[in-house]
């Protein structure tokens, strides 16, 4: 093969795989903005739903980490971060706590992290926990990244995660599981259908979890029935819309009226609580719809919603839905710098390269 011949292969690769990651940013960005238009009130009337009632934290069997979990935390932020106060918001209630000692994590205990919904469909684009992950493993941990399918339905999932987990027996260190969004719900559902496989848990940790599922959910399954579930999409296979339907509000109260009794893992919370300022511009409009209801919401679920009943809850970030678990400057780098060239008559990106933890 000559020269001429093998660079046309390369930039016909290259334009491939960026119209692929295209449109896949591009297909989840129409989702949101259409489902923005969506007139249906977000909590509509139903029978169907298990009723509920609101209560403090105490009176819901949760116990309150808050102060220990600033206490470990704050120190910890690098150099440049933000004062304390700004990445964890103090409610009412958070007690004053001192640091608690920590003996050989590493050695101890193995991490695993589980990403969200539709995750594997822009998994080239963005990926949650990714910088943790890097710099975890780093730093001498066991860490793995469970992906699952972006379209699958909870309980396809929960298979798919009871082999992943299976293929770590072998080590009899417990395993330490971060969640993030409709993985929560995933994993749970693991927990309950192989308990085999959930032995190895030694705790299950909510990053915006969509716990109580949320009304977002009620506005979207038809729509996503119809355009989203089966839109061809890189690397993503079709849904059939019931891995939304997954997302309603009484499909999960009613989860945890069938199941939390049989939950024998420890469940912690982190709750995802952006300032008004500080969501970003595409979760917007979700931002405004949930606030009709409450504006402490991180744009796709309502702050409530993410804690565990009979769990433990360790605080509340000031980041939305999506900058909880994501590093948009790093996405932003990373979608740029394998395949973009330079145009005619211009001269090559002179900007350095992103950081490694990107």
């Amino acid at each position: 093969m000559s020269d001429r011949q093998h660079e046309n292969r390369l930039e016909a690769r290259r334009g491939g795989l960026k119209r692929s990651v295209r449109r896949a940013g591009s297909t989840a960005a129409a989702l949101l903005c259409l489902t923005a238009c969506v007139s249906k009130p977000l909590a509509p009337y139903t029978e169907q739903m298990p009723p509920t009632v609101m209560v403090t934290l105490d009176q819901a069997g949760v116990r309150d980490l808050r102060g220990q979990f600033r206490a470990a935390l704050c120190p910890r932020l690098a150099a440049d971060a933000p004062p304390c106060d700004q990445v964890l918001l103090r409610f009412p209630g958070e007690a004053d706590a001192a640091p608690a000692a920590t003996k050989a994590l590493r050695s101890r205990y193995r991490i695993v992290f589980v990403p969200g919904f539709f995750n594997e469909c822009v998994d080239r684009v963005v990926r949650p926990f990714g910088g943790v992950v890097e710099d975890l493993g780093k730093d001498g941990y066991d860490v793995r990244f469970f992906q699952v399918a972006g379209r699958g339905t909870v309980t396809a999932n929960a298979a798919q995660l009871s082999r992943s987990f299976a293929a770590l027996a072998a080590d009899a260190r417990p395993i330490i599981v971060f969640a993030y969004s409709k993985g929560f719900a995933d994993v749970l559902e693991m927990v309950v259908r192989y308990p085999q496989s959930a032995r190895q848990v030694a705790a299950l940790v909510a990053v915006a979890g969509v716990v109580n599922g949320t009304p977002l959910a009620e506005g979207l399954d038809d729509l996503y029935r119809r355009l989203g579930a089966r839109f061809p999409m890189p690397g993503c296979a079709p849904g059939n819309g019931e891995e939304v339907t997954d997302l309603r509000r009484e499909r999960r109260l009613e989860w945890w009226q069938r199941n939390g009794d049989a939950i024998g893992v420890p469940l912690f919370s982190l709750v995802a609580v952006p300032r008004p300022g500080n969501v970003s511009p595409v979760l917007s409009p979700k931002y405004r719809q949930l606030a009709l209801i409450d504006p402490r919401n991180d744009g796709q679920v309502l702050w409530y919603d993410t804690i565990a009943p009979r769990g433990n809850l360790l605080g509340y970030v000031n980041a939305d839905h999506w900058t909880i678990t994501i590093d948009f400057n790093c996405s932003r780098a990373a979608y740029r710098a394998p395949w973009s060239r330079p145009r005619r008559g211009r001269a090559p990106d002179s900007r350095p390269p992103p950081p490694s933890r990107c």
